[in-house]
C-alpha cells in the first residue's frame, strides 16, 4: 500500500475510499451464499450436461423489481375524511343478537309509539325510555314542535294604572295626615295646661251645679281618647283650647284662651268659660289659677 502522508485531505479521503471498496466487495462476495438475480446458479452436480433453466419471474418468492419514474407530484401518504363525514356520538352498538326479553321490550315500545302516532295522545310513560334499549346518537336531534303565531289577532291593551297610582298616593297621604293629627292630639292631651284646667273643672262648685258630679273629659263616640281642639305654644306665649266635658247631668263645652305678652310676665287669661248643652254659661276667669306653666 503506497504512502499517503503527503497527499492533501480531499485526495486522502478519495484514496482511502478507492482502496477500501475492493476489500468490502471481497468480504461481501465471500460472506453471501445467494447468487445475484439473473446469474446462473452454481453447478454442484457431477452431470454437467444438464442444461440450466433460468428462474421464472415471481417464482420461488422472488419479487421482480420494476423501475419507478418520478415524473409528477408525490401522492399524500394519509387521506383524511372531512369532519362532516365522520360519525359522531357514541360508538356503534354491538351487532350481537338481542335476548328474548329484550326483543319483547323493543316490540312493546314500537307498538306504543305507533299507537301514540295514530291517536295523537302522549301518554306519561312515553317520555320514560328504557335504559336497556340501545340508542345510537349518530344523527341530528329530532326537531321540536314549532307553533305558528296566530295571525290577525290584535295585541291586548294595557290597563291604565294611573287611577291606581293616584289612589295609592291619596291613601298614603291620608294615613300620614291622620297620624299627625293623632300625635298632636295626644301631645295636647298630656300637656300640663289641660291637666290644670280639668283639675279646676272637677273642683269647681259652679261647674258641678250645672253639669253634675264626676266632671271629666268626654270620650269620642268610637271609644278613643278625648279630642282637644286648638294649639298650645308655651314658647310663643299662646294657648287656645276647646274640648268637651261631661258630668252626671249633661254635657258641656269648655273654651280656654290665655296669652303671655312677654317672656318674664305672667299669663293673662283672656277667655275661660263653660257652655252647657242646655245653654247655661259659667264664667271661670276669676276663679282660674294663674300659673299655667
Amino acid at each position: 500500500m503506497p504512502s499517503l502522508a503527503r497527499l492533501p485531505l480531499p485526495l486522502l479521503a478519495r484514496a482511502r475510499g478507492s482502496v477500501a471498496a475492493p476489500l468490502a466487495c471481497r468480504r461481501f462476495a465471500s460472506a453471501t451464499t445467494t447468487p445475484p438475480p439473473g446469474s446462473p446458479p452454481p453447478n454442484n452436480d457431477t452431470n454437467s450436461n444438464v442444461p440450466h433453466t433460468p428462474p421464472t419471474p415471481g417464482a420461488g418468492g422472488h419479487k421482480v423489481l420494476e423501475p419507478t419514474t418520478f415524473d409528477g407530484k408525490a401522492a399524500p401518504r394519509d387521506v383524511h375524511n372531512r369532519p362532516g363525514l365522520l360519525r359522531r356520538g357514541l360508538p356503534p352498538a354491538s351487532t350481537n343478537k338481542l335476548k328474548p326479553w329484550e326483543e319483547e321490550q323493543r316490540k312493546r315500545v314500537d307498538a306504543q309509539r305507533r299507537a301514540m302516532a295514530v291517536s295523537g295522545d302522549v301518554p306519561r310513560t312515553a317520555f320514560h325510555r328504557s335504559t336497556d334499549e340501545p340508542q345510537n346518537f349518530d344523527g341530528p336531534s329530532r326537531p321540536r314542535l314549532v307553533y305558528t303565531r296566530p295571525a290577525g289577532r290584535a295585541l291586548p291593551r294595557l290597563k291604565n294604572r294611573l287611577p291606581l297610582y293616584i289612589g295609592m298616593a291619596a291613601l298614603g297621604l291620608g294615613s300620614w295626615g291622620l297620624f299627625i293629627l293623632y300625635a298632636t292630639n295626644n301631645e295636647r292631651l298630656s300637656s300640663s295646661v289641660v291637666r290644670q284646667v280639668t283639675f279646676q273643672l272637677r273642683n269647681s262648685a259652679d261647674v258641678a251645679a250645672v253639669l253634675g258630679d264626676g266632671v271629666r273629659l268626654e270620650r269620642n263616640w268610637w271609644g278613643g281618647d278625648p279630642w282637644i281642639h286648638g294649639n298650645i305654644n308655651l314658647m310663643q306665649g299662646r294657648i287656645d283650647l276647646k274640648f268637651r266635658v261631661q258630668g252626671s247631668k249633661q254635657f258641656g263645652t269648655v273654651m280656654f284662651t290665655a296669652i303671655r305678652p312677654e317672656q318674664s310676665s305672667p299669663w293673662r287669661i283672656v277667655r275661660y268659660k263653660l257652655t252647657s248643652d242646655s245653654g247655661d254659661v259659667v264664667r271661670l276667669e276669676e276663679t282660674a289659677i294663674r300659673n299655667v306653666d
